[in-house]
């Protein structure tokens, strides 16, 4: 049986009743509560296959842990331009309690660490893409205190295709009553967005949001992996180049769910974008790029989720559930994601451990202009 396969099934056991969902807008709109009552059954799993990197979790320039509720620590001892945080991979389920716990938890840490934060990100993998998991998801959203939200799509957002008719999941056989059009529809529907990938501007500062075009349906050697069209491609290439021209001495944030394949550690378990070598090539002609990635789930603490490449390639870990290095789940109560301080000079990228709100140290501090 392959690696994939696997954990395909290990996921499925997992999150019977945990799902997942995302977002993306050039400016954010209204969420559409109303488009999630409509859709199909229930899914769940996540499939991966295996082999690391190497180093723990490392960072270029350590800087000092700041307390819970304490401001942002940095080495010019100024006040950040802004902040925002990064989570992914939240698989909220309809029925799931725990992870729905973890989602309210993760939020409120974040609420109280930075509370005038200005962006909130959400990379991916929040439900199974089915009306009552969207619903649950939106629901806490609604209930929290949070910043402007913006969220990229996930391999889990499609996985009402493995539902049955009874309300369960079979991995061995696709759903016919569901669709890749469908889900990309649903997605786009709940938060009101024109099309998958999207640009925002914060400040003079560029986020670029991608997302995986197709699944299996479409083409079976997809797998779990992010399809990216030519057109998104292009869209990419033309964006950064405007990013670039007009801020040059400033970092451009690009957010796909999936990593690249060999770049952080635990992103060769599988191929993770489908044209990962145009994308690196992309990527790679603009040294201010700070990718980042959920998927993998591997532990920010004990595996290396930063590293600096021709651009700078960041793993966000999970808030649902922590995967070690041997790609299996821990089993704890780790909840982990990614707080970014924005300085006029340089960004700090910080770990956090929601299950007991501590910083994961050291943060990593990355200056600018990187050219």
């Amino acid at each position: 049986m392959k690696p994939a396969t696997v954990r395909l099934i290990l996921l499925t056991l997992m999150f019977t009743v945990l799902p997942i969902y995302a977002w993306e807008a050039t400016a954010m709109a209204p969420v559409n509560t109303a488009a999630i009552a409509e859709a199909a059954p229930a899914v769940a799993g996540q499939a991966e296959t295996e082999s690391p990197i190497v180093e723990p979790f490392a960072f270029e320039e350590p800087i000092a842990a700041a307390p819970a509720a304490a401001k942002p620590a940095t080495t010019q001892n100024s006040e950040p331009l802004f902040s925002l945080s990064v989570l992914s991979d939240v698989h909220v389920g309809a029925r799931n309690s725990d992870s729905q716990k973890r989602f309210r938890s993760a939020l409120a840490d974040h609420a109280a660490i930075r509370p005038d934060s200005k962006l909130m990100v959400l990379n991916g993998d929040l439900t199974n893409g089915n009306p009552a998991d969207n619903k649950a998801l939106m629901s806490i959203i609604d209930a929290a205190t949070h910043p402007e939200l913006h969220a990229a799509i996930g391999n889990h957002e499609f996985y009402q295709m493995w539902a049955t008719p009874s309300g369960g999941q079979d991995v061995t056989k696709l759903n016919p009553n569901w669709s890749t059009p469908q889900a990309i529809s649903l997605f786009k529907q709940m938060f009101n967005y024109n099309q998958l990938y999207h640009e925002n501007v914060l400040d003079g500062y560029h986020f670029l949001f991608l997302g995986g075009e197709q699944y299996r349906d479409v083409d079976p050697s997809v797998h779990e992996d992010a399809y990216l069209s030519p057109e998104q491609l292009g869209w990419l290439q033309e964006r950064l180049a405007n990013a670039d021209k007009h801020s040059p001495d400033k970092p451009i944030f690009v957010f796909l769910h999936q990593p690249i394949v060999h770049t952080i550690e635990g992103s060769d378990t599988e191929l993770g974008v489908v044209q990962h070598e145009q994308l690196l090539a992309i990527l790679s002609s603009y040294p201010n790029v700070v990718l980042f990635s959920g998927h993998t789930h591997w532990n920010l603490e004990t595996t290396k989720q930063v590293n600096q490449l021709e651009f700078l390639a960041v793993g966000s870990s999970s808030v649902a559930e922590v995967w070690n290095g041997n790609n299996e789940p821990e089993g704890s109560k780790a909840s982990q994601s990614l707080v970014v301080d924005v300085y006029s000079d340089h960004i700090a990228i910080r770990g956090r451990e929601h299950s007991e709100q501590r910083w994961i140290e050291p943060a990593f501090v990355k200056s600018y202009p990187a050219k």
